[in-house]
């Protein structure tokens, strides 16, 4: 069944923070809403985002009332994260998935936020891996015509341009786009919210940052070896930024990930700037119909629209 896409935002629409990990910095905070208003979208900031408990926003409660009010008023018409951090895998056991589910709207995060994007994946909800409100927003490092595209619905879907993708293992393949940050992916691995196989296939993103070549060889075998690679038709990478073997080495990060997935025949690219990224950071939309082709160049392009 294909998932359910969220009305489109639109200028003036109301967009409400969350902050489902950890507590964002307060002028990066404000800094971000001024350039989320200065697009045209009124933002609501709850009152007790900035609390912190240890390494997180608040209490496990506080951030879970504070996505379900978000979600069940009517009022706000789409939901960015403040930031990523630790803590968003705390929210999922205490989640009212009909709730959400009864008011699909607009989704925005990535890093930590990939644990709800895999709690809306299995609630059949389209989501978007994407700029973060005290991140990416204040220093606008974020893709505008991405973002605009993704979740507003403006112009053509996403395709990326020549020399964008390195390909590493040629093919063609189509699938449901899912994932986001491979550490999350990993560690939700054996677990209720772990990475589910879609009947349609997968066409699966991964990203991260600063983690050894060890750990991402470590990381891609626990997703594999938990069935969390079922049905994907192929995978592309981010920018893996930080995530390179020292100069010394005789091998590659893409030696690695070429070992670690060895004997899947599916195309496999790495390049797409969407999450911890130098580049702008992509809006992506998960849950729609992506493609992947991998010759002697590679390129992947969304091919439906992601909002209603």
């Amino acid at each position: 069944m294909a998932p359910v896409k969220p009305p489109a935002l639109r200028p003036g629409g109301l967009l409400g923070v969350c902050a489902p990990s950890g507590p964002p910095d307060p002028e990066r905070l404000r800094r971000g809403v001024a350039a989320l208003e200065a697009l045209g979208f009124p933002v609501r900031v709850p009152e007790g985002l900035l609390d912190r408990t240890r390494f997180t926003a608040g209490s496990v409660e506080r951030r879970v009332d504070e996505l379900h009010a978000l979600f069940a008023d009517d009022a706000v018409t789409g939901v960015v994260c403040a930031r990523g951090g630790a803590g968003a895998g705390h929210l999922l056991p205490a989640l009212d998935g009909a709730l959400l589910r009864a008011h699909p709207k607009v989704f925005v995060g990535f890093s930590d936020a990939t644990f709800l994007h895999l709690y809306f994946a299995r609630l059949g909800l389209v989501s978007f891996h994407g700029p973060m409100v005290a991140w990416d927003f204040p220093e606008g490092t974020y893709d505008p015509a991405s973002f605009r595209r993704a979740v507003m619905g403006e112009g053509a879907a996403y395709a990326s341009e020549e020399g964008d993708l390195m390909p590493l293992r040629a093919g063609g393949a189509e699938g449901r786009l899912r994932g986001g940050c491979l550490s999350i992916l990993a560690a939700a691995a054996g677990t209720p919210w772990q990475l589910p196989p879609d009947d349609e296939g997968t066409m699966l993103f991964l990203e991260d940052v600063d983690e050894a070549p060890y750990r991402i060889d470590r990381m891609l075998r626990q997703l594999r070896d938990s069935g969390g690679l079922e049905g994907v038709t192929g995978v592309v990478f981010g920018d893996m930024k930080g995530c390179v073997p020292r100069l010394a080495a005789d091998y590659s990060l893409e030696d690695v990930i070429g070992d670690a997935l060895a004997g899947l025949d599916i195309p496999i690219a790495v390049g797409l700037s969407s999450g911890h990224t130098s580049s702008p950071n992509l809006t992506l939309p998960l849950g729609v119909r992506a493609r992947l082709r991998c010759g002697e160049e590679a390129s992947f392009e969304v091919l439906e629209p992601s909002v209603s």
